[in-house]
């Protein structure tokens, strides 16, 4: 009892130390909080790591017996596998490895692919694994919007290829998928009974148009003093230069490809649209956050990033981007609604406490509390637990203020009683209850955390 009161009294007597280290406490937790990581609300979905292959025109047996059962047996001893399952479709097969809690997905990830080198997979088919992002990672969404309805293939080249490699440059972005639109092609079109008269194979038109979209160096000529680089510019860029791609040579006059088959732009075969509002073929695109990010931070980047596109000369006049779905609304209305609740707790608590204990100064004392234990709550947090509605909405503002209540009871006991002088009477009435509400601290701390390592 003498030590824990020597204690209070020093305490007291260095209130202006006190003083600072609380509002200390306060300013570090402020700073805590402004670093927390913000999310609607927990992510508790597992560690996936998805491997995709693609076999075009092959069916399920065939992909199911070389490409899933051989991705499957290379994959089946990686550290920290916890689980995997698999889905062989036409042309397709997918490969889903679930993986222990806590292990890392950098790792994880590397480990896959170090193993999927070892599968024996058919000539030319190549496996890819799935964005490093979660089942919480779609972050936004947008259309490619055109103010004069320009060709929807124009909005869809677009997305593929300015508006991709624009956004992807954004930090924290683990992908972006683009749906909807017709995909761009230059389609050769041969016609069989040309073919027949000229006495030319699929097989040749075949190789002459794989053959003759490219480059080639030819080294150096000397002049003089003086040295040119030469080299045979080949690659396709018209349609013209489709047509003029030379198969063959007979009796001195070459064969082209416009003599045996109509060039012209297409499109790949549709497996699906995107309907958007009144807009029936639309362009969207869907930004996926990488795992463990701050969507805050990461979704004020690629505000950034696409008023940045809609402001510049990256896409054509009149063509913009417009956000249908953004996180950043759903994260608002969840610290909204969190600013609320702990508002609304501290003043309830606040008016409980003045109405039980009668007294406004005792009830200020208690209530000034809560920001000092939120101050080191937040300063937890920022290691590991990142802000949502249930990590800070169960937030128990009586199991806060519980010993605070305590300690000014008592001292309000022993004042009623009368005493000359309040310093000891603080000392004595602090120091009487010191133990029994350590202890009782303690035991919630312990039933807390017993609670919370139960798994299930």
């Amino acid at each position: 009892m003498q030590a824990s009161g020597a204690f209070i009294a020093g305490v007291l007597r260095r209130r202006l130390l006190i003083l600072g280290l609380c509002l200390g406490l306060l300013v570090l937790g402020y700073i805590s909080f402004t670093k927390l990581p913000i999310e609607p609300y927990p992510n508790i979905s597992p560690l996936n790591v998805q491997v995709i292959t693609q076999w075009p025109g092959r069916g399920t047996n065939e992909v199911e017996r070389q490409i899933t059962v051989p991705v499957e047996t290379a994959l089946a001893n990686l550290p920290s596998l916890k689980t995997f399952r698999s889905v062989s479709l036409f042309g397709l097969s997918v490969v889903t490895l679930q993986f222990e809690d806590g292990t890392n997905s950098f790792v994880a990830r590397q480990n896959v692919q170090l193993q999927l080198d070892s599968a024996n997979l058919p000539e030319g088919v190549q496996s890819e694994l799935s964005p490093d992002a979660d089942a919480l990672g779609e972050v936004l969404r947008y259309r490619v919007h055109s103010a004069s309805d320009d060709d929807v293939m124009l909005l869809k080249s677009l997305q593929d290829w300015d508006i991709y490699r624009q956004l992807k440059t954004v930090p924290g972005i683990a992908d972006i998928n683009g749906f909807g639109g017709p995909t761009k092609q230059y389609q050769v079109l041969p016609d069989i009974r040309k073919l027949q008269s000229y006495n030319i194979s699929l097989t040749q038109l075949v190789d002459a148009l794989s053959s003759a979209n490219a480059n080639a160096g030819g080294g150096n000529l000397r002049a003089g003093e003086q040295q040119y680089v030469v080299r045979g510019i080949g690659l396709i860029k018209t349609l013209q230069d489709v047509r003029n791609i030379v198969i063959t040579v007979r009796n001195g006059l070459p064969i082209r490809v416009g003599d045996v088959a109509e060039v012209a732009f297409g499109h790949a075969p549709r497996l699906g649209v995107v309907q958007y509002n009144q807009d029936p073929d639309a362009v969207e695109g869907i930004v996926l956050m990488r795992r463990g990010g701050n969507a805050s931070e990461m979704l004020e980047r690629v505000h950034n990033k696409v008023d940045a596109i809609n402001r510049g000369g990256i896409l054509p006049q009149g063509i913009t981007l417009e956000a249908f779905y953004d996180r950043q609304e759903l994260l608002d209305l969840t610290m909204g609604t969190v600013h609320h609740t702990l508002l609304f707790g501290m003043v309830l608590v606040l008016a409980v406490l003045f109405v039980f204990l009668g007294s406004l100064r005792a009830a200020l004392a208690v209530a000034l509390v809560i920001p000092l234990a939120l101050s080191v709550s937040f300063a937890g947090m920022v290691l590991a637990i990142p802000a949502n509605l249930i990590s800070l909405g169960a937030i128990d503002f009586g199991l806060i203020v519980d010993a605070a209540v305590i300690v000014i009871e008592n001292i309000m006991r022993r004042m009623e009683n009368g005493t000359s002088n309040l310093r000891q009477t603080i000392v004595a009435a602090a120091a009487e209850v010191q133990r029994p509400m350590i202890f009782s601290t303690m035991i919630i701390i312990m039933r807390t955390r017993l609670y919370s390592s139960w798994a299930g």
